[in-house]
C-alpha cells in the first residue's frame, strides 16, 4: 500500500511541477492577441492542469485511503477526507477542481476554451496550495522519504 501511495505521491508531483512550467508560460499571454503558437500553450496548460487533478483524485486519494484503511466506496468519500486532512477548506473546492477539469476535457470551442483558461489560472493557484498541504501531511505521518 505504502509504495503504490509513494508512487502516486510522486507522479503528482511531477505533474504538478510540469503544470507550474506551463502556468508560468501563460501567466502572461494576451487573451486579444492569440495566435496558433499561444493557444497551443493554453491547451498544454489546460491538458496538465486536468492531468494533476485526476491524477490527484483518482490516484493519490484513494491510494491514501487505501493507506489509512479507509473504506473506499464512492470517489466523493475521498474528495470529503482530503477536506478532514487538512488538504482544502472545503471538499466543495476539489469538486469544483474535478468540475473544470471535466468541462475542460468537453470544451471544443475555441472562445469557450478561452473563457474556461481564466478559471483554469485560478484552479492552478489553489491546486499548487493544496499540494503543500499534502507534503505536509505526507512529512508529518513519515509516509514517503
Amino acid at each position: 500500500m505504502r509504495e503504490l501511495f509513494c508512487y502516486h505521491w510522486e507522479i503528482f508531483q511531477k505533474s504538478i511541477e510540469w503544470l507550474k512550467l506551463s502556468f508560468d508560460r501563460c501567466k502572461d499571454v494576451d487573451f486579444s492577441d492569440l495566435d496558433e503558437q499561444r493557444i497551443e500553450r493554453l491547451e498544454t496548460f489546460a491538458n496538465r492542469f486536468s492531468r494533476s487533478i485526476d491524477i490527484f483524485i483518482n490516484k493519490l486519494l484513494r491510494s491514501l485511503d487505501e493507506l489509512e484503511a479507509e473504506k473506499n466506496d464512492r470517489r466523493l468519500d475521498s474528495i470529503i477526507r482530503a477536506e478532514k486532512r487538512g488538504f482544502v477548506e472545503d471538499y466543495e473546492i476539489l469538486l469544483d477542481l474535478k468540475n473544470l477539469r471535466n468541462e475542460l476535457a468537453h470544451e471544443y470551442i475555441e472562445e469557450l476554451f478561452l473563457d474556461k483558461m481564466y478559471e483554469v489560472f485560478e484552479a492552478s493557484e489553489k491546486l499548487f496550495m493544496i499540494e503543500q498541504k499534502v507534503k505536509y501531511y505526507i512529512n508529518r505521518y513519515g509516509y514517503c522519504k
